[in-house]
């Protein structure tokens, strides 16, 4: 089986944000890369990666100074986390990502 993430772009009240992405694994969401406001007018990316489940640790997120870069540092996060977690912690992420009842699935 491949380890490919896919970037998707995020969508926000029914519309596609632009320079917002999450990031998916195997059809689970595991993170997101979005443009931010950066010092002196400078636009960055943000990243983030994570599992509903499992307590976020603070180098499994940040800042870099283009996409390419944000995705690089990405991969070296979850390849951290992914050594760190469960079959188990996977599956009951899937079964949090697949409750509709879920606040940021209302609307869907």
């Amino acid at each position: 089986m491949t380890d490919d993430l896919f970037l998707r772009r995020t969508v926000i009240g029914g519309q596609r944000a632009r320079d917002d992405y999450l990031v998916i694994w195997h059809e689970l969401p595991i993170g997101r890369i979005h443009k931010v406001p950066g010092i002196g007018g400078a636009q960055d990316w943000s990243w983030t990666c994570f599992l509903p489940n499992v307590p976020q640790r603070s180098h499994h997120r940040g800042n870099a100074h283009t996409l390419d870069q944000a995705k690089q540092l990405f991969r070296q996060a979850w390849d951290d986390l992914k050594s760190q977690i469960s079959h188990e912690q996977i599956q009951q992420a899937r079964v949090i990502e697949n409750d509709r009842s879920r606040p940021w699935h209302k609307g869907d």
